[in-house]
């Protein structure tokens, strides 16, 4: 008995979607502008680490045994684990957007909405530098999602 015969393999079209428009690379830029001000968000950050340590400690109240070098250990670390991690989603999401993976968009604008509602409820606790560097960081992440879903861009995401 003969066995059937395989379908034909699809043909490979890596560019079917064609090239992304406007509004998506400048999403797709906006991202990467929002990576380089955090770069510079945590480079102030380590320059006021000490301000943020004596604010920290005051912040656990007297009744608490907060060593300030133990502060200091978790205000670094978290630092720069938050940038690698947030420069490597970045990265990644840019990369898929620019792509027109939907997934890629969806994720992001979950990910920014959430990261503008802590934004803006961490708002008053910081100094005035970094204060104006976290507005204008979620201005930039409203901007991106508004600029993901215009229509040219749904149309982009939506073609298969």
């Amino acid at each position: 008995m003969e066995p059937f015969p395989a379908s034909p393999e699809p043909e490979y079209r890596p560019d079917a979607k064609g090239p992304a428009p406007a509004s998506v690379q400048n999403a797709v830029k906006l991202i990467w502008v929002s990576v380089g001000l955090s770069l510079i968000s945590t480079v102030l950050t380590f320059t006021m680490i000490d301000d943020l340590v004596d604010q920290a400690i005051e912040s656990a109240g007297s009744g608490t045994t907060l060593d300030r070098d133990a502060a200091r250990a978790g205000v670094m670390i978290s630092l720069v684990i938050g940038v690698v991690i947030g420069v490597a989603l970045a990265a990644m999401f840019a990369y898929f957007i620019s792509k027109g993976a939907n997934w890629a968009r969806i994720v992001y604008t979950v990910l920014g909405v959430i990261g503008v509602l802590f934004g803006l409820m961490g708002l008053g606790n910081q100094p005035a530098l970094l204060l104006v560097l976290s507005i204008i960081s979620t201005l930039l992440t409203i901007a991106t999602v508004f600029l993901l879903f215009r229509p040219e861009s749904n149309a982009y995401f939506k073609k298969a």
